[in-house]
């Protein structure tokens, strides 16, 4: 579905009409070519960067968080701190704006920060209190040290995804074989199960599905899966998923250009992400409900429960998937030992997730 398209029934039409609007006014003059950091003898420095994202302008819902970020970033510094998104991702830009989970080949233990399958994972309002007071935060930043970034929670696509198949769910032995587009350790849980795991960009998720390229798909909660078309190319809706606890973005900062902010700067730039963090959230258990709704009354996937049978082996699954992940290396232990202590004294566990129908 196209990006403006679809802003036109959420709340993204605001941060899409801000943006509009604040790129017709300067505010300050720009810095220097060469050096966004040169100061300018009459106002402030302008500071501009390119803001990578890993999806293409039109896929609603996860380019919409990366606009409404940038868009609060720049209203928040009266203009002076300006996100440019690049949709071709270069390997140098200043701001990402993705899924931890992305991360996850050049260390597992980023899939911590993105969330963790089954019983095992955070829900998104505990991992948010875990990186923000339970130790999360410095972890992280340790783990990202050695690919010089500051990383920041920046976005959630929602809790309770569903599964959106186009082949029915009966049994366990249903898994055997079938393809299914899922992220992070997700994927092992699924291989564990008998499954397929197969990563594939979320512009390509509807096509791949409805050609048949794979069988199923996990992303995001319905808001989302809506935006990028996943509905209406598939035949059932299966929940509870996989991941109960949804997929967090993350905002990754060049260390380099962090460390040159002056506090002010990086205070503001957290505050931003933070309540991009919880507005995502918030907009997509706002929506869950009536968007089931819709697709009910108008004649979409046919609901199914998870069988009994593939929800009853996720838990012990589930933990040897995290265990494995666990012991990749010291700095998977300690994080696994920070995240399940938070688990087990903390963490209020996840909704029972209801069907479409």
């Amino acid at each position: 579905m196209d990006r403006r398209g679809f802003l036109k029934s959420t709340g993204a039409a605001a941060a899409l009409a801000a943006t509009s609007a604040g790129s017709t006014t300067a505010t300050a003059d720009p810095a220097q070519p060469g050096d966004v950091f040169s100061p300018n003898l009459h106002t402030q420095p302008t500071l501009e960067f390119r803001l990578a994202v890993p999806w293409t302008d039109t896929v609603a819902g996860p380019a919409d968080l990366a606009h409404r970020l940038a868009t609060s970033i720049r209203a928040t510094s009266n203009g002076r701190i300006r996100l440019n998104l690049d949709y071709s991702s270069p390997a140098d830009a200043e701001f990402v704006h993705a899924s931890e989970h992305a991360r996850a080949a050049t260390h597992p233990a980023f899939s911590y920060f993105a969330g963790l399958p089954a019983a095992s994972g955070l829900d998104a309002t505990d991992l948010e209190a875990w990186v923000a007071t339970g130790g999360g935060q410095d972890l992280w930043d340790q783990l990202s040290a050695d690919l010089g970034d500051k990383p920041l929670l920046a976005g959630h696509l929602g809790p309770n995804p569903v599964l959106w198949s186009n082949r029915p769910l009966i049994d366990r032995a249903s898994l055997r074989g079938l393809r299914i587009a899922v992220d992070g350790s997700t994927a092992g849980l699924t291989r564990a199960l008998g499954a397929t795991p197969v990563q594939i960009a979320p512009a390509d998720l509807a096509q791949a599905l409805a050609s048949g390229d794979v069988d199923a798909v996990e992303q995001g909660a319905t808001l989302n899966a809506m935006a990028i078309g996943l509905p209406a190319a598939s035949r059932f809706a299966v929940s509870p998923s996989f991941t109960p606890a949804g997929t967090a973005i993350a905002l990754r900062i060049r260390r380099d250009i962090w460390e040159k902010l002056n506090q002010a700067d990086q205070a503001l730039i957290s505050a931003c992400a933070s309540q991009a963090y919880r507005t995502s959230l918030s907009e997509a258990r706002l929506a869950e409900r009536l968007l089931r709704e819709t697709l009910r009354s108008r004649g979409g996937p046919a609901a199914q429960y998870m069988p009994a049978e593939i929800s009853s082996a996720l838990p012990a699954v589930s933990e040897a998937v995290v265990a494995a992940l666990a012991g990749h290396d010291d700095a998977s232990r300690r994080i696994n030992a920070s995240y399940m202590l938070f688990l087990r004294q903390v963490a209020r566990g996840h909704p029972e997730a209801s069907p479409i129908a």
